[in-house]
């Protein structure tokens, strides 16, 4: 993964914003809504990208949990960016995402250490009602936006019977290595000489790692008793 410069990232966060503020009005923020359970967001909403040469362009976005894909719209059509290697990062509702191989993970905190959230979901079936009560499962697809060749369009819709499931992973970077953990002992781990004053702080000020504000939280104390 790149590393992030801090001060020029905090620069560049307020100056997409500043962009984007720009490019839309209070009364047309949120367009194209989109109930879907695949996606992260409940609709596409006009967003910022940043691509590593300096260039910004706007767009409606929203990112897919599935594939771990960004999706846009353009000309009613949804699509995927076709060189995410190109993207810096994309500003989705004030929130970054930079691309990491084929995926995006939002940035939660860029400090001492960093924390991202890697938004993932998966299909699963559902049982259909049967006699008695019980259910049974279909033997229905668990696959769901299909890419076309070429334009790479992604079709929307929702596979027959089954539900969308989250399995997000969280990524802490420290002295330049990455690891992922998705529980709050896994955390604690990566810490073993401050691991008691991490778990005193969680409990003192009842920290739960699946909320973003309190992640952050998290993440600037352990950035501060790291330095």
């Amino acid at each position: 993964m790149k590393s992030i410069n801090k001060p020029n990232f905090i620069f560049t966060i307020f100056f997409a914003i500043a962009i984007l503020f720009c490019f839309t009005d209070s009364n047309a923020q949120t367009t194209e809504t989109s109930p879907l359970p695949q996606f992260l967001f409940p609709s596409f909403t006009k967003s910022i990208v940043l691509l590593k040469d300096g260039t910004i362009w706007s767009a409606n976005f929203n990112y897919q949990m599935v594939d771990e894909e960004m999706v846009f719209i353009e000309k009613g059509r949804y699509l995927v960016p076709e060189k995410p290697t190109e993207i810096d990062t994309i500003y989705i509702q004030d929130r970054p995402f930079i691309p990491v191989d084929r995926a995006f993970f939002e940035v939660i905190l860029n400090d001492h250490i960093s924390l991202y959230i890697q938004h993932k979901s998966k299909y699963s079936s559902v049982g259909t009602p049967t006699a008695y009560g019980l259910t049974s499962q279909t033997n229905s697809p668990t696959t769901g936006s299909i890419a076309r060749a070429g334009n790479q369009v992604r079709t929307l819709d929702m596979p027959v019977n089954v539900q969308v499931t989250p399995s997000k992973v969280f990524w802490v970077k420290t002295q330049g290595e990455m690891k992922k953990f998705t529980t709050e002992r896994q955390f604690l781990r990566m810490f073993p000489e401050d691991e008691a004053q991490l778990k005193e702080y969680i409990e003192k000020n009842k920290i739960d790692i699946y909320s973003s504000d309190d992640l952050l939280k998290l993440g600037k104390f352990c950035s501060e008793i790291l330095k």
